[in-house]
């Protein structure tokens, strides 16, 4: 009997790959070059916001797709629209949002580091106070107060594990998959 062939994963049907880049091809119809920009953002071309349909369309289409392989988007336009300098104002607008996404992702990035130290220390502090407190006596104020405390510690090192081990690493994928959009080959195909 001869060997049966993989069954194909969803990216590998739905998109198709570029042995060459090692990536798969996302493919964007538009009439013309303004479709991509936000038309509410008044900016210079190459300054201007993406729009949120086009980035939520290529955040999916990439989320799809593991993070191993590369992108390349292929952005269909009438042959009518062809116009380089445009072009290359798309090209340099498209780096420059997801430039500042990645920046906006790695500050908070830093800023869940930082609640991650807090409440690291707190909960140390919190369970260090709770273990070494003695209350003399059995005053149940004393005593209901030192299991708060307790309490409290365990709480701030839950949030510890929770933001290590879910929301850091959801937000490093993130992270990530806009670096590979940065990085991501736009061709500009007329038809």
């Amino acid at each position: 009997m001869g060997k049966q062939k993989k069954p194909q994963k969803y990216y590998q049907e739905a998109y198709r790959f570029d042995p060459d880049e090692n990536g798969y091809i996302i493919d964007v119809s538009l009439d013309s070059y303004d479709d991509v920009y936000d038309e509410w953002d008044p900016s210079p071309f190459k300054k201007r916001d993406i729009e949120d349909e086009f980035d939520d369309f290529v955040r999916d289409s990439s989320s799809d797709i593991p993070l191993k392989y590369g992108l390349i988007i292929e952005l269909y336009l009438p042959v009518e629209a062809n116009n380089p300098v445009k072009e290359k104002m798309l090209r340099e607008a498209y780096d420059n949002f997801y430039r500042f996404q990645f920046r906006r992702a790695k500050k908070l990035q830093q800023e869940i580091i930082r609640k991650v130290v807090n409440n690291l220390v707190l909960s140390m502090l919190f369970l260090f106070l709770g273990y070494f407190s003695y209350p003399q006596g059995e005053n149940i104020v004393l005593l209901i107060m030192k299991e708060g405390i307790f309490i409290g510690g365990w709480v701030f090192l839950w949030e510890v594990f929770t933001l290590l081990f879910v929301t850091l690493k959801e937000h490093n994928k993130e992270i990530k998959m806009i670096d590979r959009l940065i990085h991501a080959i736009l061709r500009f195909i007329y038809k």
